[in-house]
Order: C-alpha cells, then sequence, then structure tokens
C-alpha cells in the first residue's frame, strides 16, 4: 500500500506542479443500470479521467493519466443497502515516457495482447469480456517497456509488483512480496503477425498444501505462449499458452489452453460480421495429462442497422457439460449517448455479472 500510496502523492504533486505549462484533458463516462434476472439490481457509475501530457521536441512525450471507478448498487429487495454498497477505487495511475520508437509506462495500467476475441487463452493480466459494453477490467500494478522496430515487429518487457488478486485464468494469488517478470516478442510473420510470450512468478501455495496434502517445493509459475494472427480472406488466429507450477521435485501442475479462431465480413447490407472460436482448457500434474477439461466454441455475429444501432449477438456451447449459452446486445449511440440492453442466458455464477437468464438495460453517457 505505501509503494500505491507514493504513486499517487507523486502523480498529484506532478500535475499540482506543472498543470499551468502541461496540457489538461478531463474526461469521464457516467453509467447506469437496472438487471432483471435472478437477482434484480440497479446500480450507479462515474469514471472521471485526467490526463496530462507535455512534449519534448518533435517525438517526445511525457504523460500521465489518472482515473477513478466510483459506483453503488443494491437489489430491488434491499434499497437502503444502496450507499453501503458504494466504494471508489483507483482505476488507472500511470506516468509514461514515450519516443519515435518506444514508451515505458510505470502504475497501475491495462496490459493485455493477443489475438482472440471472445474465448481467450492469453488473459494473464486482464479479464475483459466481450459481453461488456463498457469494456471495463482492472488493471495491474507493473512497469512496462516497448520498443517497435522498422520493420513493425515489437518487443515488450514487463515487472508487476504488489497485485494482491487473482488475475485472468489463475487459479492462484502471486506470492505477496515477490514480483512477475515476463515479455513478448512480436514479429511480422507470412501475412500477419506471429509471437512468444513469458512470465515467471512465484504463487501463494498455501491453499494448495491442504488440499493436496503434500508439501510445495517453492510454487515457482513459468508461464509460455505462442500466438499469431493471419489475413487470407478470413482472417484466422490461434493462441497456445502453457504453464508449469512446480509442486515438489517430483511433479508440477501443469495448465494447458488453446484458442483457434477465424472471421470474415459478408457484403451483405451495410456488412455483416461473423466470427467464431474454439477454447480447451485442460489442467494435470503431467504435461500430456488432461484433467479438468474445458470445451468450448464460442459464435458472434454483430452489424449495424442504420447509422445510429448497432446489433451484437454471441452463442456459447459447452461441450462437456453439453450446456448452450446466449447474449443479444444491441445498442443505440448518439453523441454523447449510449443506450445499451442486453439478453442473456448464462450458467449461474455469483461471480459474473451476467448471471443466469435476465435482461439488463445500462445508458451511458460521455463527456
Amino acid at each position: 500500500m505505501k509503494k500505491r500510496s507514493f504513486l499517487i502523492i507523486f502523480l498529484i504533486s506532478l500535475y499540482a506542479g506543472y498543470v499551468l505549462a502541461l496540457g489538461v484533458n478531463f474526461k469521464g463516462q457516467a453509467s447506469g443500470w437496472v438487471t432483471f434476472a435472478d437477482n434484480r439490481e440497479f446500480g450507479i457509475r462515474y469514471m472521471p479521467e485526467l490526463r496530462i501530457s507535455q512534449s519534448f521536441g518533435t517525438s517526445k512525450i511525457i504523460d500521465a493519466e489518472v482515473s477513478l471507478n466510483i459506483y453503488s448498487h443494491t437489489t430491488f429487495e434491499s434499497p437502503l443497502e444502496f450507499l453501503d454498497n458504494g466504494e471508489c477505487r483507483l482505476y488507472r495511475s500511470s506516468l509514461r515516457y514515450s519516443m519515435e520508437q518506444s514508451e515505458f509506462r510505470v502504475g497501475l495500467q491495462k496490459i493485455n495482447f493477443g489475438p482472440a476475441k471472445i474465448l481467450r487463452s492469453l488473459t494473464w493480466f486482464d479479464r475483459l469480456d466481450a459481453r461488456d459494453p463498457l469494456e471495463l477490467t482492472d488493471g495491474v500494478y507493473a512497469a512496462l517497456a516497448r520498443y517497435y522496430f522498422l520493420n513493425n515487429a515489437n518487443i515488450w518487457l514487463w515487472g508487476l509488483w504488489e497485485n494482491d488478486k487473482t488475475k485472468g485464468l489463475e487459479i492462484v494469488k502471486t506470492a505477496k512480496q515477490t514480483p512477475e517478470l515476463g515479455g513478448r516478442w512480436q514479429s511480422p510473420l507470412f501475412k500477419g503477425e506471429g509471437a512468444f510470450s513469458f512470465n515467471h512468478r512465484s504463487v501463494d501455495t498455501t491453499d494448495w498444501r491442504i488440499k493436496l496434502g503434500t508439501p510445495i517445493e517453492d510454487g515457482i509459475e513459468n508461464r509460455f505462449a505462442i500466438d499469431g494472427d493471419w489475413d487470407i480472406g478470413p482472417g484466422i488466429w490461434f493462441e497456445n499458452s502453457v504453464s508449469e507450477t512446480k509442486i515438489n521435485s517430483a511433479s508440477s501442475l501443469w495448465q494447458k489452453f488453446l484458442t483457434i479462431g477465424t472471421d470474415y465480413t459478408f457484403g451483405i447490407g451495410p456488412g455483416i460480421h461473423i466470427l467464431c472460436e474454439h477454447f480447451i482448457g485442460t489442467s494435470g500434474t503431467k504435461i500430456n495429462e488432461s484433467l479438468n477439461r474445458k470445451d468450448l466454441s464460442a459464435v458472434e455475429i454483430d452489424f449495424n442497422l442504420g447509422f445510429l444501432d448497432r446489433i451484437n449477438a454471441i452463442g456459447y456451447y459447452d461441450w462437456m457439460n453439453k450446456k448452450l449459452y446466449s447474449y443479444l446486445g444491441l445498442q443505440r449511440t448518439y453523441d454523447n449517448w449510449k443506450i445499451n440492453i442486453l439478453a442473456f442466458s448464462n450458467k449461474k455464477d455469483s461471480t459474473q455479472s451476467l448471471s443466469g437468464n435476465g435482461v439488463q438495460f445500462i445508458i451511458t453517457y460521455n463527456h
């Protein structure tokens, strides 16, 4: 917490000292929602964002970003709890130095990569949901450096610190007071791009000792991934991620995720975009073991109805449980306003905002 507070104080001091000399941009997003499902809920959210930047010469820029996530929600049965459920959280807080071919960013930020859209195997540091029209996801405390080569190749290097919650597809938290280190190399490949990613961390093995009934040697996790995407008429892509966590000198926990996908826009009317993805996830104590298998397919169809309206439909099929889940979204956009109507049929999960069967209405104002 001290390091986070120091970063906030540093950024505020930067703003206060140089606000008259720097470019300042303030904007925000206000939204309200009503959900009619197993849990009937209503809520409001406001996300102010302050950006300050200063240019040096023609290609050097220092900029800072701070944004908050202020929200409250409650159910219809307990409206008096509305204020009790209110929260104000830091959403982004970062400082960036960029040059013509490189940039360095430190602070609370979003780090995401990979070509998959819905069933992503490379959700290492974010939890973006294709069904969320606001595209909200928590950030991570990190330092990130990127360099862009003239042939469109690029390299990423990152270090994460004091992120005390699970991220992405993780099932255990990172050990306290330990860093995560990794990177990514992305390069042109044929008519598209290919990439290799790596991440190293120490994990909190407290719960594992109880569940496995065996000593945990060191709880070191190494994660590797390759991905690629190409435009050959239709777009095609894949993501493949493998992680090994040492349990003891004789065995490890292996997790493997694979996504393959394709999309194409048909020239019918304003254009109908169809996207298909398939995801396989397995885990086991051997690299070729397939326990706790997940096998999911998704199809997304989206198109515009005139200039103001957009329709987005997603169907999910769980091959292991033989269950079909669906989502239908209608969005109307004005200059500063957006109105979303969402209908969904999902498995019941208290950790998801769209759980069970229901309808959600969202109105958003951007300034």
